[in-house]
């Protein structure tokens, strides 16, 4: 199901053959536009990452190491990325097999921790990366005025915020 278009789903008229449903037919349809977008974003930046050799995960690990500039614990890493540690590890795995991060020890009291830091080699990749990724993000809003973004970052949040409550 993946290859279909959320645009595509029969949701209209499955709604009007429910027995009775108070929801709104516009609801389905704005949220399956949401959906689309959001499918397509993801899409576009993959390519993006995929063109130097990152996921879009190895991409956000590399960006949190590239941000602190200090040795992270893979525990510290999968809390600032809201990930379950053992996403960390098989990032980190691939990573260190690539060369674009290594163990170091960790910062604090504990030092025996492993932790984990950019190579030169993954700090010039994100040199290189960033700036790209950081266009292609800035040129998606570009359509719209600056009070249209932030009415959109604001209509944004309160959905998040919907989801979380």
């Amino acid at each position: 199901m993946s290859d279909l278009e959320f645009s595509d789903t029969p949701a209209l008229e499955v709604l009007a053959r429910l027995p009775r449903s108070d929801i709104d037919p516009t609801d389905i349809v704005v949220a399956q536009d949401l959906l689309r977008l959001a499918k397509t974003l993801l899409g576009s930046f993959a390519e993006q990452f995929a063109m130097h050799g990152l996921s879009p995960g190895r991409y956000a690990l590399m960006m949190t190491l590239q941000a602190r500039a200090a040795p992270l614990a893979p525990s510290e890493i999968a809390d600032r990325l809201g990930v379950t540690r053992a996403t960390v590890t098989g990032l980190v795995s691939g990573m260190v097999r690539d060369g674009l991060i290594v163990f170091a020890p960790a910062e604090g009291a504990d030092r025996r921790r492993k932790a984990v830091a950019l190579t030169d080699r993954g700090r010039e990749l994100a040199a290189v990366v960033a700036p790209e990724v950081f266009q292609q993000m800035a040129s998606l809003l570009t359509p719209l005025s600056a009070p249209e973004r932030d009415t959109l970052r604001g209509l944004l949040r309160r959905i998040e915020d919907g989801l979380s409550g």
